[in-house]
C-alpha cells in the first residue's frame, strides 16, 4: 500500500471542476447583506481566521494521511451553507499552504469541505422534522450529532478514496471514531456558548423557534 498515492489526472481535474462548480453556485443567495454592520464582519473574520488555524494540528505521525478537525458544522450553523463553503474553501487553501491539505486544494475542499457542509445541513433538515424545537435538542443534534456524522462523512469518503488507489485506507478507518468524538465536542461547546450569550452571531438559531413557550424537550 502506497502513503503517498496520488488520485490519477482525470480524477484531479474532475475534483477541480465540482468544486468550482460548488462555489459557483454557493455565490448565489450568499447574504453578505448582512455582514455590513463593522461588529458582524469582524465575526466572520474571525471564525474564518480560526477555521483556517484547525490546519495547524493537521496529524503528521503517517506520511500521506491527513488527519485533522474541520469546523465545518460551526461555519455552516453560524453563517449557513453558502458562506460555510467559501469560508472552508479558505481552509483548503491553508491546508495546502501548511502541507495539510488531502489531495490538494480541490481535493481536500470537496470531502473536508464541501461534503461536510452538505451533512450539516441534511441533518438539520432532519432534525427540524423529526426532533422536538428546543435548545437541549438545537445542540445535541445540530452541533454535536451533526458535526459526528460530518466528520465520519469526510473520513469516510477519504479512506474509500484511498482503498480505491492503493493508499492508507486503514489509517482513515482507525481514527474515524475518535475524530467523531473529538468534533462533536469541539462544535457542541463552541455552539452551547454561541447560542448562550451570543444568539445573534448564529442564523440557524432562532429565540422563537428553540426558546419559546411550551417548547417540549
Amino acid at each position: 500500500m502506497d502513503a503517498g498515492a496520488a488520485l490519477p489526472a482525470w480524477a484531479t481535474a474532475l475534483a477541480w471542476a465540482l468544486a468550482l462548480g460548488v462555489l459557483a453556485a454557493s455565490i448565489r443567495g450568499l447574504g453578505l447583506e448582512r455582514y455590513r454592520d463593522t461588529g458582524a464582519r469582524r465575526v466572520l473574520l474571525a471564525a474564518t481566521v480560526a477555521v483556517m488555524a484547525i490546519r495547524w494540528f493537521n496529524t503528521a505521525a503517517l506520511q500521506g494521511v491527513v488527519l485533522h478537525f474541520l469546523g465545518a458544522t460551526i461555519a455552516t450553523l453560524m453563517f449557513g451553507a453558502r458562506v460555510a463553503c467559501w469560508m472552508m474553501a479558505l481552509a483548503s487553501l491553508a491546508g495546502v499552504l501548511l502541507g495539510a491539505a488531502w489531495q490538494g486544494w480541490a481535493g481536500d475542499f470537496l470531502l473536508a469541505g464541501a461534503l461536510p457542509v452538505a451533512v450539516t445541513v441534511l441533518a438539520q433538515l432532519v432534525a427540524m422534522r423529526w426532533v422536538p424545537a428546543n435548545i437541549f435538542t438545537y445542540v445535541m443534534a445540530n452541533a454535536f450529532g451533526a458535526a459526528a456524522l460530518a466528520m465520519a462523512a469526510s473520513s469516510l469518503a477519504k479512506a474509500a478514496t484511498m482503498a480505491a488507489i492503493g493508499g492508507p485506507a486503514a489509517a482513515y478507518l482507525a481514527a474515524t471514531p475518535l475524530l467523531m468524538f473529538g468534533e462533536a465536542f469541539l462544535t457542541g461547546g463552541i455552539m452551547v456558548l454561541v447560542v448562550v450569550y451570543r444568539p445573534h452571531w448564529c442564523v440557524s438559531f432562532d429565540d422563537r423557534v428553540y426558546l419559546g413557550r411550551g417548547r417540549s424537550m
